[in-house]
């Protein structure tokens, strides 16, 4: 699982942005927000979540479950938040073995 600071690195990447103020005003975040992401004083909230899953075209359930266990407050809680994600792309990879080559994405114009 990635941590919030992966997953804002992997933006980066992907989009080719340099500085974290970029990066912030393209996910439409403000600056203090994405220093406090790095600095662990916060973690994306499921809505943060579903910025950066867009962002990185990936199923927004891998980024949500990901922070989700990332800022679970017992060992038995985390636990629960990987087993979750784990079933999850088992299914979600099995889905798509079946269904040939096809590009899914969950942006919205």
């Amino acid at each position: 699982m990635k941590t919030t600071i992966q997953f804002l690195d992997a933006v980066k990447e992907k989009l080719g942005i340099e500085s974290d103020y970029a990066l912030a005003k393209r996910l439409g975040f403000s600056l203090s927000t994405v220093s406090n992401y790095r600095t662990g004083r916060r973690v994306l909230d499921d809505d943060a979540a579903l910025t950066i899953a867009l962002a990185l075209d990936i199923h927004p359930f891998n980024v949500i479950a990901s922070v989700n266990a990332e800022r679970a407050k017992t060992p038995e809680q985390r636990a629960r938040w990987s087993g979750v994600m784990e079933k999850f792309s088992m299914s979600f990879n099995s889905l798509l073995s079946g269904a040939g080559p096809r590009r899914i994405s969950f942006l919205t114009r």
